[in-house]
């Protein structure tokens, strides 16, 4: 039971990912409605990793996979919320670009990876792809993420209120869980990689 819903977890997950990033890609990275709801779809399915993580499915510690996930739908709520004609006018700049490819290329290689262990078939190409492309992926897409809030802060500029105060709270929280989930990726490469 356990391996069946981990492999229809990731399907899933892969199929989510790589329709959303074909999709912006043939529309050139600029966002648009589909774009986001496509998005939106993906990033929600990582509500079941917090699930997968807190009921033992998976290995991964739950409090940082739940701060990793709540960053992220955090991020496509914001996106969703700004209006969609500055999101286009600004488009590189609204991060969304960046996004978009550090996030879309971590899970898509991450489900590969995923259902070449559960079906016990490693492919050394995925599990270097994994354990390798985090190195410039997750800065890029935490750098999208921050370009997200300074635009919706800039789009909302001097209101307090609660949305505001969460996001501050995010913000100051990368300089926390980041250098923990980048350097737990690095001892996780030496183990898979460099061990063998």
């Amino acid at each position: 039971m356990k391996r069946t819903w981990l492999i229809i977890f990731n399907v899933l997950t892969l199929i989510a990912w790589a329709v959303f990033f074909v999709h912006a890609l043939f529309h050139g990275l600029a966002i648009d409605e589909q774009g986001l709801m496509l998005l939106t779809i993906a990033q929600g399915l990582a509500v079941f990793e917090i699930m997968n993580a807190m009921l033992g499915l998976a290995g991964a510690n739950w409090l940082l996979t739940t701060a990793q996930v709540f960053s992220r739908l955090l991020i496509v709520f914001l996106l969703n919320w700004i209006p969609i004609e500055l999101l286009s006018e600004l488009n590189f700049y609204s991060g969304f670009v960046l996004v978009t490819v550090a996030w879309s290329v971590t899970e898509i290689v991450r489900a590969l990876y995923y259902l070449t262990e559960i079906g016990k078939q490693p492919v050394k190409a995925i599990t270097f792809s994994r354990y390798t492309f985090f190195i410039f992926l997750y800065p890029l897409g935490v750098a999208g993420e921050f370009m997200t809030m300074f635009t919706f802060w800039e789009w909302r500029l001097f209101e307090i209120n609660v949305i505001n105060l969460a996001l501050a709270g995010v913000a100051v929280s990368y300089f926390v869980f980041f250098p923990k989930l980048y350097g737990h990726m690095w001892k996780q490469r030496r183990k898979k990689l460099i061990s063998k």
